[in-house]
């Protein structure tokens, strides 16, 4: 298990990268920039911002996984820190995939369900690999 990490992290990290990048088209696809033209300036400036700043947080997390796996795989307090958050990150993002997005924006929609189920098992996948990491920095692995 411990052997595969690395390769799980760097596949992680290039996927993390990939999904920041991808914000660009789904933007167009989604018509943010239509609908946020729809909302006071304040909100549009907000919701801009935070659409940023996630991008830089999937590539401020993607790129050690990418670069440097060892970050999360070396017995360290900030290594076991780094790796309990973002699989709490991850674990809440994948929580909201099911029980905040309601049913109705995929059920019966054959891209929105392929798209739901696809992102879900990423999201799923993404916990399993910085749980991996924090199991490893508690030393319930080895």
């Amino acid at each position: 298990m411990i052997e595969i990490l690395p390769l799980l992290l760097r596949t992680a990290g290039a996927g993390l990268i990939l999904l920041a990048l991808v914000h660009v088209p789904i933007s167009r696809k989604l018509m943010w920039r239509e609908q946020a033209a729809r909302l006071s300036p304040e909100n549009a400036a907000i919701f801009h911002v935070h659409a940023f700043f996630i991008c830089v947080v999937l590539v401020m997390t993607g790129l050690p996984s990418l670069v440097d796996p060892a970050v999360f795989l070396e017995k360290s307090r900030a290594a076991a820190w780094a790796s309990w958050s973002i699989f709490g990150f991850w674990l809440l993002r994948l929580y909201c995939q099911w029980f905040v997005y309601g049913s109705d924006l995929w059920r019966g929609k054959r891209l929105e369900t392929f798209m739901h189920f696809w992102f879900s098992g990423v999201w799923l996948a993404l916990v399993l690999v910085f749980g991996a990491c924090g199991a490893l920095q508690a030393g319930w692995l080895s």
